[in-house]
């Protein structure tokens, strides 16, 4: 474990974007010009995403091991076939939406409010908001380096009919600046696509996760034990920061980072701990309060839902609910292993006197079953 640092007040302030600094991106892709994507916005909070315009907006451009963007669409607005070569996690946070799997879209499934989908690598995929209002997608893409994307050879086509193209790097070429249309990505031939992976119905199911799936445990965080410090853990993507040795995640293949949900009661904290990986908050329902740094150095944040967190390796926080109801977050952590978590050494003593602690591997575990007494 590393030792812990200290962050600046004017880093952890850059660090906190919430929606009033969220900045859209209408001309991100080269499907933005068909009639199906008028009105699509793209966000890139951390990390350039996938993004093919050079001139859109990263709020924080630090690597973080995975990136973090959004997606807003109008009712019936679509975001066209294409695949990615890393992890692409989409958690709906706001609608109801439609994933169109395969290079026409063949296949489909429903994801809707605090419902996860991790699409599989070298897969085409969509999606469309199928709901009454603007939606909302977080997206959790996997390395610091995607590698771009490929679109289907039918969205390239029809592209090129509104004169946008992709350059040899991926970038956008707009004919109607004047530029010839010379060394341009062309659409996959027939032998190239079938080298496209494909998935069963079943196996795409087994890659959402709802509210309703989850396997909560409060007692994943050896603070839990303690008073004032009521939450709970539910994997979705790897083990995150559970200490719960009976935990089971629904997703469990390596994306390069772990996605968990986070609740915590009204008055409740996870208590003070450091992690060695980046990770990264993004707020749900309820009032937050996230701090970082132990002692006189503390700083605090409240952001609001919808707010985006990134907290860096080796920090101390705390994440408190300073509301009147539960509160949820999401939790993405920059690895596939299982945390490896660094506890205040009050939370440690604290734990100890009322018989708890880790076992060799790490899960908390009642100290008289380690055959150590209570401190």
């Amino acid at each position: 474990m590393s030792a812990p640092i200290v962050i600046r007040a004017e880093d952890f302030a850059r660090r906190v974007i919430q929606p009033s600094d969220f900045v859209a991106d209408t001309e991100a892709f080269v499907d933005v010009r068909l009639p199906q994507s008028a009105g699509k916005a793209s966000y890139s909070f951390i990390g350039p995403g996938v993004s093919q315009n050079d001139a859109h907006t990263v709020n924080l451009t630090e690597l973080h091991g995975f990136q973090i963007g959004a997606a807003s669409m109008g009712h019936g607005v679509v975001n066209n076939q294409h695949l990615h070569f890393t992890a692409e996690v989409l958690i709906c946070t706001r609608g109801h939406w439609q994933v169109n799997i395969g290079e026409h879209g063949e296949q489909h499934l429903e994801i809707g409010p605090n419902t996860i989908f991790s699409a599989p690598n070298w897969v085409f995929r969509g999606f469309e908001n199928i709901g009454s209002d603007d939606g909302w997608l977080f997206t959790v893409l996997g390395g610091d380096d995607t590698g771009g994307i490929i679109w289907a050879p039918s969205v390239l086509r029809d592209a090129a009919q509104t004169g946008l193209y992709l350059r040899a790097d991926y970038s956008l070429l707009d004919a109607a600046n004047g530029e010839p249309p010379d060394d341009v990505v062309l659409p996959l031939n027939a032998e190239l696509l079938a080298g496209v992976d494909t998935y069963s119905d079943a196996e795409l199911a087994a890659r959402t996760v709802r509210m309703e799936d989850l396997q909560w445990s409060d007692k994943a965080l050896l603070s839990s034990v303690l008073g004032g410090h009521t939450t709970a853990l539910a994997p979705v993507i790897g083990y995150g920061l559970t200490e719960d040795r009976r935990h089971r995640t629904p997703i469990s293949t390596p994306h390069g980072f772990s996605v968990e949900w986070l609740r915590a009661a009204p008055g409740s904290s996870t208590g003070v701990h450091s992690l060695d990986h980046s990770q990264v908050v993004l707020v749900g329902e309820g009032q937050w309060e996230i701090s970082v740094n132990r002692g006189n150095d503390a700083i605090s944040a409240n952001p609001t839902e919808g707010s985006v967190v990134s907290i860096p390796a080796s920090a101390w926080r705390n994440l408190k609910n300073i509301g009147t109801a539960d509160a949820f977050a999401l939790l993405v952590c920059g690895s596939d292993q299982r945390a490896d978590i660094q506890w205040d050494p009050e939370v440690v003593a604290a734990a100890a006197a009322l018989g708890w602690g880790h076992d060799a591997a790490g899960y908390l575990a009642p100290l008289a079953l380690l055959g150590r007494p209570p401190q």
